[in-house]
């Protein structure tokens, strides 16, 4: 009987414990993910922070990531923690799918955040996401491949070649064989091939209008009617479907590992390369590749916005989910991160660490501060940059520039509307 009595008296402590603490229900704490962001990073972070096993990482490609996200919403299963693009936050905000983090961010901690990250992060006047990183893309080139072209690549943003000098480059590095194929393609002109549908693909291919005058919507964000259809886009639209169609420069077709094997001569793409060569491609990473600013047209733009993780409405436990987010977002999570992937740190405090020194991020701290531009801040977000990536893809596969660019704009203001 005496053992009985201390055994209950034992569990009922433990309960206690349990009821008061951030585990109370004992279940785990669900981040959705897709499987190029690193998650073996955010655990590291959750390990450090004596969080990992509390959580359940589940992930999907890139490319299934947006839409698999919606519908969990809609159907109530959505994890407690989700991860989104800068853009994306007002429409997730706006559906009412997120929880506002004004609440339990401290304000001397929220404003270790660069301007960009704490701008991105808010919308209506509120906090609702916390950033894994900033990012800002360059111009990857293969050192090889320059050399044996006579090519000298620019070091300063007030070098930065001009469209008609990117494109004669792009000339001279692509090579074919005897028969006339394709060995070598002089630029990959956006971050992915374009076959491809997800965010990264606007991300880069909104340069393009940047670098001629142009953009996606009106500044307050109401049409794209005059501004996606504008002579000036035509003209980008024009000069990206060439890349690919008359001067063949660029790939139309998958190419896997089409930088890091030598087959593709300049790329666009942010510094989470640098991580993933120094990690996958060892022997590419030491010696092969150099970054250099991103090239200006009648404007000069780079991109600027990055991932960030929230915590959904339909989360049961929020205080615990919180102490996930802020275990991967926070100092330390944030230092392991970028150091593990080669991003760009949205905090201060780890950015002022970070040497920036170093290629690609001398060319960035400068595009950063002279260059850089965000996408459209609206919650009709998602479906603009469809749009105008489903827009870019055709013209680049061939299809008509202007009937494109009509329907891309008759979709955007269908979803403005």
């Amino acid at each position: 009987m005496k053992r009985l009595s201390i055994t209950a008296a034992f569990l009922a402590l433990i309960m206690a414990l349990c009821g008061s603490s951030l585990f109370a229900d004992g279940s785990k704490i669900i981040i959705d993910t897709f499987s190029d962001l690193w998650p073996q990073y955010m655990t590291e972070a959750l390990q450090k922070a004596g969080l990992a096993d509390q959580v359940e990482i589940r992930t999907v490609p890139q490319n299934q990531y947006e839409n698999k996200l919606k519908l969990e919403i809609a159907g109530g299963d959505v994890g407690d923690v989700i991860c989104m693009d800068a853009p994306n936050i007002a429409y997730y905000a706006s559906q009412s799918a997120l929880e506002p983090l004004d609440s339990y961010w401290d304000k001397s901690d929220y404003a270790d955040l660069v301007g960009s990250a704490r701008q991105s992060t808010t919308w209506n006047g509120k906090i609702w996401a916390a950033p894994l990183n900033e990012s800002n893309c360059v111009l990857y080139y293969n050192k090889d491949m320059f050399k044996a072209a006579g090519l000298v690549a620019p070091t300063k943003v007030a070098d930065a070649w001009t469209l008609d000098q990117l494109l004669a480059a792009a000339r001279k590095l692509t090579k074919t064989d005897a028969s006339g194929s394709v060995k070598v393609y002089g630029i990959m002109p956006q971050m992915f091939s374009i076959d491809n549908r997800n965010e990264g693909m606007t991300y880069t291919q909104v340069l393009w209008t940047w670098w001629f005058g142009a953009d996606i919507l009106s500044r307050d964000g109401k049409t794209a009617k005059g501004y996606f259809d504008s002579p000036a886009n035509l003209k980008a639209l024009h000069f990206y479907q060439d890349l690919f169609q008359k001067d063949k420069v660029a790939p139309a077709m998958p190419i896997t590992g089409g930088f890091e094997a030598e087959r593709i001569a300049m790329w666009i793409n942010g510094p989470w390369m640098v991580g993933e060569w120094q990690s996958k491609f060892p022997d590419f990473y030491k010696s092969k590749w150099g970054a250099m600013p991103l090239p200006k047209g009648i404007a000069a733009a780079s991109n600027s916005g990055s991932w960030n993780l929230a915590i959904t409405a339909q989360s049961k436990n929020k205080k615990l989910a919180w102490a996930v987010v802020k275990a991967i977002t926070g100092t330390e999570g944030s230092q392991i991160y970028c150091d593990r992937t080669g991003n760009l740190p949205a905090r201060q405090s780890v950015l002022a660490k970070t040497d920036m020194s170093k290629s690609p991020y001398s060319v960035i701290k400068e595009q950063l501060v002279q260059t850089a531009r965000a996408r459209s801040v609206t919650p009709n977000y998602p479906a603009i940059s469809e749009a105008a990536m489903d827009c870019y893809n055709a013209v680049a596969f061939g299809a008509d520039v202007e009937k494109s660019a009509a329907e891309a704009v008759a979709k955007m203001e269908r979803a403005l509307k």
